[in-house]
Parts: C-alpha cells; sequence; structure tokens
C-alpha cells in the first residue's frame, strides 16, 4: 500500500472511531478535501496534518507515526525508539542546538510573562486576564 493510501486509512480510522463526521473535520479545509484525502486521492501539507491532528486531538508527529507503523508494518514503539535514538545523535552533532531546539536536560529558555490577573465582577464569578507579551 502506498504511503498516500496508507495515510487515507489512518485518517478515515481515526476520523470514525473518535465519532467525528467528515463534516467536523472539515472545519480545517473542505468536506471535498477530507474525502479526497481520506480516499487517498491526494497528499496533505505539513500545514494540513497539523491541522487535522489537531482536529483529531492527537500530536502530528502520533499521526504520522501511526501512518508509518502502519505502512510498514513496525510496532509504533519501535518508531518511536528511532525517533529518540536519532534525535540523540542530532544532539550530539549540534544540529538541535543551531536549530535552538532544547533537549530534555536544557530546558527552553523562559520568557518573562505577565501572571494572569484575577479581576473580580459582580456577584462570586471571577474572571481570568490573560496578558501576553509582544
Amino acid at each position: 500500500m502506498s504511503l498516500k493510501a496508507t495515510f487515507a486509512a489512518v485518517l478515515k480510522a481515526m476520523r470514525a472511531t473518535r465519532g467525528i463526521s467528515q463534516k467536523t473535520l472539515a472545519e480545517v479545509s473542505s468536506r471535498t478535501y477530507i474525502s479526497k484525502l481520506e480516499r487517498g486521492q491526494c497528499c496533505p501539507t505539513l500545514e494540513m496534518v497539523t491541522a487535522l491532528s489537531e482536529a483529531l486531538n492527537v500530536s502530528p508527529l502520533t499521526l504520522i507515526a501511526i501512518t508509518l507503523g502502519a505502512q510498514s508494518g513496525q510496532p509504533i514503539e519501535n518508531l518511536v525508539s528511532r525517533i529518540e535514538q536519532e534525535a540523540e545523535e542530532l544532539k550530539r552533532s549540534g544540529v538541535l542546538k543551531q536549530l535552538q531546539i532544547p533537549s530534555v536536560e536544557e530546558p527552553a529558555p523562559t520568557q518573562r510573562r505577565s501572571q494572569p490577573r484575577t479581576i473580580n465582577s459582580t456577584g462570586s464569578i471571577q474572571q481570568t486576564e490573560l496578558c501576553f507579551a509582544d
């Protein structure tokens, strides 16, 4: 089975098992496009994989890993292990540092963030205002 056909099967299965209709999933694109993806008639862009994964409530990496696992017959755990090994190799070679991708041992650089402020409104209802820095 081709990668395109495998992605189609995975997308359709994940959508169906989560009880999501094509119409609902079409909020990230058109229903026609979702139908074409599920029939293996077109390939999604990385942006579309990200949007679809959000609608399916999984990470894009999970959606891709499930697709690769379904195509290759490899257990997902093997694919994840390979990702970890390759990420470690890329870390040692300096690629992750060059791309400013933190590793587990190196926490992401902290940015100064405003603390949420509680605003009292009428009655006992309280709202939290989130302040985002530029």
